[in-house]
């Protein structure tokens, strides 16, 4: 079945095809979990979140109408599952942005390979823009993690979230203004310890 497009495949799942289902299912299965995991920096319950989307598609099968791309179908569904899971879960804390402070070296740092170092400090920023992510209000952060997670167009954004291209292309801006300024005091320190980096060469 591997010849077959999406949406053929998905004219098999409604008539109840395993295998159609299973080929889509190890096609979308890791982007559907990337779009969760970006969404809420949570592996496990990403793919708890990734396993009820396919389950969903399963249970709804003889309601697909082939009118347009199955990826957006796919994403319709696991948006929605967002959602609802935010609702469910409105009392929790938001995610506490990173605080530049978090980036300074410790003493044993100093013995790091300059190598190491930067992987840590490489994967501290990715951490620490996850979080920020995470702290945006649901619209903007389905807008962000379906741009630039998913690469999707703003046309494909707006169908998939059911609103203008206008009302996608706004969130996606706003999405950004409050990302830099959340991400600001972590950029202001990557820049301050790359320059006691530069100026402790110049003194060698």
């Amino acid at each position: 079945m591997t010849n077959n497009t999406d949406e053929e495949l998905m004219s098999f799942v409604r008539n109840q095809d395993v295998s159609a289902f299973e080929e889509l299912f190890g096609r979308y299965e890791r982007r559907v979990f990337a779009f969760f995991y970006r969404l809420i920096w949570n592996a496990e319950e990403a793919r708890d979140c990734t396993q009820e989307t396919f389950l969903r598609l399963w249970r709804g099968r003889a309601g697909y109408a082939p009118t347009g791309k199955f990826s957006t179908y796919i994403f319709q569904i696991a948006k929605n599952h967002f959602l609802h899971e935010c609702q469910k879960h409105k009392s929790r804390p938001n995610l506490k942005q990173t605080t530049a402070g978090s980036l300074q070296r410790s003493p044993d740092d100093e013995a790091l390979p300059d190598g190491a170092f930067s992987q840590a400090m490489a994967h501290e920023i990715g951490s620490a823009i996850s979080k920020a992510v995470c702290s945006l209000p649901e619209a903007h952060r389905l807008v962000y993690v379906l741009s630039e997670g998913q690469r999707l167009s703003y046309q494909e954004i707006a169908e998939i979230l059911d609103c203008p291209v206008g009302t996608v292309s706004s969130r996606k801006v706003e999405a950004v203004r409050k990302l830099r300024r959340l991400l600001k005091p972590l950029r202001d320190e990557v820049l301050d310890d790359d320059q006691r980096i530069d100026n402790s060469e110049v003194s060698k």
